[in-house]
């Protein structure tokens, strides 16, 4: 967070008061090696007492005591009623809550302040995708990138949307884009190599989930979309190796009947005989 960069110059915090978790702590010592005790926080400058709170609140949502950080946030908005970054970390604890409709209120408000932080836009897109109006939701996360142009998890999020929507021709600009942003994003190669196979390009969406599972052997849907993939491109030796691997993993449970089903009839096909992992047989001790 922001707000954590700075040391606090001769106004220390009162530890006393705030019980610190280890990682709040590890943050604070990071920026408080970088810069000297002379030098003035100009948050401390702008904001005051207000920002004492805005600290203690940060502090217990991260021990995720949401209570307590709203109450914190609320008594820095009480001294200071324009403290952008005060609203937004209280709309973070109301969505946190499930509190759609108070979180958005806080970052409108947020919004008031300071129309230009993508943040707040992506938090609010968030909120309503969550309240089932996604079209808000695309407006705010369009916002962000219109803001930040390499806005990621914006773009992510925007993508993830319009797919939702049935769009799958914009969904793959985006998620090239991240790749080639950040190509150690993982799920954009996921999602990428999802919707190729959607277009019927499932030599291109093989290559994704191959080089997703190059960089984590261990992502599961990799091998479920690259089973998939092969299973589509009529290639069942290859399919039922992953599809077999894929349920010898046990972390897919969701697709654990889909997957069943495939190595069944992918056997069939080959006319190979169901391995005895996969009998339905109860064995029942005898006592």
């Amino acid at each position: 967070m922001a707000h954590l960069e700075n040391d606090r110059g001769p106004q220390p915090l009162n530890r006393q008061k705030i019980a610190y978790s280890s990682k709040l702590l590890a943050a604070l010592n990071k920026f408080a090696g970088a810069i000297t005790t002379e030098v003035q926080n100009p948050w401390v400058e702008k904001y005051g007492e207000a920002y004492d709170f805005l600290i203690q609140g940060d502090a217990f949502r991260m021990k995720e005591e949401i209570e307590e950080a709203i109450r914190s946030y609320e008594k820095a908005i009480a001294i200071n009623p324009s403290f952008v970054e005060a609203y937004t970390a209280m709309g973070r604890c109301f969505r946190r809550k499930g509190d759609l409709k108070r979180a958005m209120m806080a970052f409108s408000k947020a919004l008031s302040f300071n129309a230009f932080d993508k943040e707040v836009h992506l938090e609010t897109a968030k909120c309503y995708n969550e309240a089932g109006m996604p079209a808000k939701g695309i407006q705010h996360f369009r916002q962000a990138l219109k803001i930040d142009p390499k806005f990621i998890e914006a773009k992510f999020n925007l993508a993830l949307c319009l797919e939702l929507q049935g769009d799958i021709i914009e969904p793959t600009k985006l998620y090239e884009e991240i790749i080639e942003q950040d190509p150690d994003f993982l799920p954009a190669y996921n999602n990428l190599g999802s919707v190729y196979m959607r277009q019927g390009s499932y030599v291109a969406a093989e290559k994704m989930f191959r080089k997703l599972l190059e960089m984590a052997p261990d992502f599961s849907r990799g091998y479920l979309g690259l089973a998939i993939s092969l299973d589509r491109s009529n290639r069942p030796v290859e399919a039922l190796g992953y599809y077999e691997r894929l349920l010898a993993m046990k972390s897919h449970y969701r697709n654990r009947e889909f997957i069943e089903n495939r190595i069944l009839n992918l056997r069939r096909t080959l006319k190979k005989a169901p391995k005895s992992a996969q009998s339905r047989t109860v064995l029942v001790r005898v006592k």
